[in-house]
């Protein structure tokens, strides 16, 4: 035997024993973690409720979010309206059923967008390195240096409202967290033996990042990615309150807040309901990634 044939031989055998086992296991053990944390499984319920009114929100609303009512305007919940009407006679139950759907398509949308960008950059600059890598940190600190909700609001004045702008402005303003952590993770794989050996056994670097780092480099970007979710869905509903969001007539839960603080003294309900449906998507897609950190934890593996 050649030694350059007994080389590729002992390659091939320390890449079998070094690459991953299936994480099959790992992911049922994840789970059980998972389902074992109580918050993380309200957060869960409550995700699951929220998207669920977003799906089937003109199943569900009582009217369209457009049809208003002069003579009924400005009524307490009641029997008819659970949750009001707003100045003009909008059914308020329906505008934030709608609004729900606003803030989670904006919310999944956004996060689409940054993951498009971020993890496609991260992914060159942890591979190459060098150049690429320069090139990609620079952009990197460049975005870190303008605060993330002040350059959404120049964007947004630039590009004018609407739920297609803000998506664009949310998720071109939120990539550089995922493409950070992608980097952090591909520079402490690319190190393991499995990787060496895929590499001296003739696997191209495309398919090396792909097949064996990115999989393995999944558990905290999906943490991350869960994260973005309500962060994105914040950021939606800061710039519809300062009234450079969503436009009219589609309904924003920031802009419903931030229409009701000229009657919040006397109509309590027009600010109260959008608020507390901000807070509940908030707080279950957190939960939700909190409890996904714990389960996903390596060292608890």
């Amino acid at each position: 035997m050649t030694s350059a044939a007994a080389s590729t031989e002992t390659n091939a055998h320390a890449f079998m024993l070094a690459r991953p086992e299936p994480r099959t296991g790992n992911a049922r053990r994840a789970m059980r973690r998972f389902f074992r944390q109580k918050l993380a499984v309200l957060g869960l319920a409550v995700s699951l409720a929220l998207i669920a009114i977003g799906l089937f929100a003109p199943l569900i609303a009582p009217t369209s979010y457009a049809t208003a009512n002069l003579m009924d305007a400005n009524q307490f919940p009641s029997r008819e309206f659970p949750f009001g009407t707003d100045a003009i006679g909008h059914d308020y139950l329906s505008r934030v059923i709608f609004g729900v759907r606003t803030s989670l398509v904006v919310g999944f949308s956004a996060v689409v967008l940054a993951c498009a960008i971020g993890i496609p950059l991260g992914l060159l600059a942890g591979m190459r390195g060098g150049a690429t890598d320069f090139l990609v940190l620079r952009l990197v600190e460049i975005m870190t240096a303008f605060p993330g909700i002040l350059f959404a609001m120049f964007l947004v004045s630039i590009t004018g409202g609407g739920v297609r702008n803000i998506v664009v402005v949310i998720g071109l303003t939120s990539w550089v967290t995922l493409c950070r952590l992608t980097r952090g993770q591909l520079l402490t794989l690319r190190e393991q033996e499995y990787v060496q050996a895929a590499r001296s056994l003739g696997a191209g670097e495309a398919r090396i990042a792909w097949r064996h780092l990115l999989p393995n480099a999944l558990p905290p970007l999906i943490v991350a990615i869960t994260l973005a979710i309500p962060t994105a869905i914040f950021v939606e509903a800061g710039l519809s309150f300062l009234g450079i969001g969503i436009n009219e007539p589609t309904p924003s839960l920031g802009k419903m807040v931030a229409d009701s603080a000229q009657y919040i003294r006397i109509y309590w309900h027009l600010g109260l309901f959008p608020t507390l449906a901000i807070a509940l998507a908030m707080l279950g897609f957190t939960f939700v990634g909190d409890g996904l950190r714990d389960a996903l934890d390596p060292r608890l593996n």
